[in-house]
């Protein structure tokens, strides 16, 4: 079997900034994702959307700032560093970022799409990593392995035949011809999809919003707020109990719900110009509503639900719903013969150098990507905090440091 220092298992963001800092140093690692290509997001790539981190932010950058897999890097290559430069935007167009992503993916040798990987094993010396190609299966062996498998789209149980918010681009031209449309959910992809489809909509058309949430609330955008996106915030959230992490968790809504303010600014612009011959423009916004139900009845939806202070009933009508109710994390089926403790039937427990814990202990260590938010609080699904993990992670493989993490200590103090 091929001998590796540790195995990837899956390929978005997360394990792609993995591999590209692995290429400075010593260590052997493949990263194995069992689609045929890097697909981000593709379902929400709207057409003028952008990122919401900064473009330092991306996968290499707060680790190693002279690598060749950075933005910077990838815009002069592409001949677009001076037009980037003058348009004065500390943001990535979204369609732009994930053309980087490819970019990076497209370089790297120890990326391996179209192999799955359906078992992973401990030896007494690792893990024997089972991949199934095209070609058939093989085996590996790995002192490591490193999970990234992503989330999957999270719609209850009670909602028949909705296009999430993950396939939004693939449903957008029969959305945008169905008389009667609503959006269910909050947060940013929700802000999205109704600003998209708000402006390309016309007077015969009703697109409605519907949130559980109070109000439309913007993104945390106060620089003191966003040190919860340090290295210090990470390490004091990860040191409480379970239960204060959970209560804590509670209080981060606008972080995990808030809407960009530009895109909230442009949803009011567009509402206001078209309003502004005196029409009442054919879209309601509606806050508070917790939604139960959605039946499709002979073609059509019927949305039912309750105010969550009047406990009034709600029910609309619509012939088409799209759903921004969040994912879920994607966990392999093979951890289950792993002795790997958890802190709940769905949340395992998560070291503060991001490797599970065990109940035996173990030669090598299975370090995590996915399922991290109970343990490690909001930082986990940061991109820009992902790239310190990384840093972390590879260092905790190596036994040495590889990549320096100067801790530049925020001014708040956890």
């Amino acid at each position: 079997m091929e001998q590796y220092d540790f195995v990837a298992v899956g390929c978005g963001p997360y394990n792609l900034g993995l591999m590209a800092l692995h290429e400075s140093t010593p260590l052997k690692g493949i990263c194995f994702e069992q689609r045929d290509q890097l697909i981000w997001h593709e379902g929400m790539l709207i057409e003028g959307m952008t990122m919401q981190t900064h473009y330092l932010f991306d996968l290499v950058t707060p680790a190693d700032p002279t690598s060749p897999y950075s933005y910077l890097h990838y815009l002069k290559q592409a001949g677009r560093l001076q037009t980037f430069i003058i348009q004065e935007s500390m943001v990535i167009p979204r369609q732009e970022y994930n053309r980087y992503l490819k970019w990076v993916a497209h370089q790297l040798e120890s990326i391996h799409f179209s192999s799955r990987v359906t078992d992973v094993r401990e030896d007494g010396d690792g893990f024997v990593v089972t991949v199934r190609t095209g070609k058939g299966e093989e085996k590996v062996h790995a002192k490591h392995v490193v999970i990234g498998t992503g989330s999957a789209p999270l719609v209850p149980d009670s909602f028949e035949k909705v296009v999430h918010t993950s396939e939004y681009l693939m449903n957008r031209d029969r959305l945008r011809t169905a008389e009667r449309v609503v959006v269910i959910g909050s947060g940013q992809s929700a802000a999205e999809v109704y600003l998209d489809l708000l402006r390309s909509s016309d007077s015969s058309q009703t697109v409605d919003w519907v949130t559980r949430s109070d109000v439309y609330e913007s993104l945390e955008a106060g620089k003191l707020g966003e040190e919860i996106f340090s290295l210090d915030y990470v390490e004091y959230f990860h040191a409480l109990s379970y239960e204060a992490r959970q209560q804590l968790s509670a209080s981060f809504e606008r972080f995990r719900n808030g809407v960009n303010p530009d895109t909230l600014t442009a949803v009011y612009e567009t509402l206001y110009q078209r309003t502004a011959d005196g029409d009442d423009q054919k879209t309601k916004l509606l806050t508070q509503i917790e939604v139960d139900q959605v039946r499709h009845v002979d073609g059509a939806y019927v949305v039912k639900g309750t105010h969550q202070y009047t406990n009034q009933d709600f029910e609309g009508k619509y012939d088409a719903v799209v759903a921004a109710t969040g994912y879920r994390p994607v966990i392999p089926d093979w951890v289950s013969h792993l002795p790997i403790q958890w802190e709940t039937k769905t949340e395992w427990k998560v070291q503060a150098r991001y490797d599970l814990a065990t109940s035996e202990p173990l030669r090598g260590k299975l370090f995590t990507h996915t399922n991290l938010e109970h343990s490690h609080g909001p930082a986990a699904t940061n991109l820009g905090m992902a790239v310190y993990r990384n840093a972390i992670i590879l260092n905790e493989i190596a036994g040495k440091t590889v990549y320096e993490i100067r801790h530049q200590r925020p001014f708040t103090t956890f």
